[in-house]
């Protein structure tokens, strides 16, 4: 995902279901925090496509259609029916110092335990490694952005991913499969949450 902006709480006493320039939100169709979401939802569906295959034509089935219903879902929340997401206000510079060395360490990360798996013979495991540590990259956005849903979000993408490293560890058949499959599905229902205002700050009365 890109980087969202930090989410303040809105200047009004009570909470509004109302979204854009009224409650202190960009529009709509540019709102970074809305569009950094489908990319979110894009990699998710990579997952899907990726890994489900090695569930088996009735699993991989199931998980395309839960993964495109969920898709379809977070689309329609954030642009059909949008509610308000939270205040918006543009990324500090740290912010986005942090953003660019979350996805290098990401890279780097995915890079130096791919080959470890592979110089012990357990490549096999890879899908569960990307899981882990692309859940683990999305946690620090929750200080820099201001946005706890990415607590939610990296804390369980890394918890499936490293469950799916532990289970292949002791030879559990496709665990490691599963495993990504499982955090792309997490993923979209995280984002649908998101983009339903469930983790958008509440005002508080005076």
């Amino acid at each position: 995902m890109t980087p969202s902006a930090t989410a303040t709480e809105p200047d009004s006493s009570t909470t509004t279901p109302g979204h854009g320039r009224g409650v202190g939100e960009p529009p709509v169709a540019v709102d970074p925090r809305r569009w950094g979401s489908v990319i979110g939802l894009v990699g998710s569906m990579v997952f899907i496509a990726s890994y489900s295959p090695a569930l088996g034509p009735v699993a991989s089935t199931a998980a395309w259609l839960i993964g495109l219903a969920l898709f379809a879902a977070a689309l329609s929340a954030h642009y059909v029916r949008p509610v308000s997401l939270g205040s918006f206000s543009p990324p500090r510079p740290a912010a986005l110092a942090i953003y660019g060395a979350c996805v290098v360490a990401e890279l780097a990360l995915i890079n130096i335990g791919s080959r470890a798996l592979a110089a012990a013979d357990l490549v096999d495991l890879r899908p569960a490694l990307v899981a882990t540590v692309v859940g683990l990259h999305f946690i620090p956005f929750a200080w820099a952005f201001s946005e706890r849903m990415f607590y939610w979000l990296g804390g369980s993408v890394a918890t499936l991913g490293a469950i799916g490293l532990a289970a292949g560890f002791m030879g559990v058949s496709n665990a490691a499969e599963a495993a990504a499959v499982a955090a792309g599905v997490s993923m979209q229902v995280i984002v649908l949450m998101y983009a339903r205002g469930r983790f958008a700050p509440r005002a508080h009365q005076a």
